[in-house]
């Protein structure tokens, strides 16, 4: 083989490793648009509800025993507020989501 067969070989292989780095890079501009969008989405905190553990374990169908073994395996991560657990609807619906995408419901 000679010198030349091999740089055109070589220079092939660059062009379409740019185009694989392009194509990941739009892509990444696209998913950081969303996650901004998606921010920005969001309505202010005064109008956004907290739920209690009360109305979590209500919501899920679940016990306070399950609540508390959920909590500790971390599928579910309170606000600590006075004491008190509190959840945004947001975030429960985000935690069934991993837990869905996990096998577990």
């Amino acid at each position: 083989m000679n010198l030349s067969v091999c740089l055109y070989a070589l220079i092939d292989r660059i062009e379409k490793l740019t185009e694989i780095l392009v194509a990941i890079y739009g892509l990444l501009a696209t998913l950081i648009h969303i996650l901004k969008t998606k921010k920005i989405e969001q309505k202010p905190l005064r109008e956004r509800k907290l739920w209690t553990h009360t109305e979590v374990t209500d919501y899920l169908g679940i016990s306070v025993s399950t609540y508390k073994r959920r909590v500790r395996e971390g599928v579910l991560n309170p606000m600590t507020l006075t004491g008190d657990d509190r959840y945004f609807e947001e975030d429960l619906i985000e935690a069934l989501e991993r837990s869905r995408l996990k096998g577990k419901i």
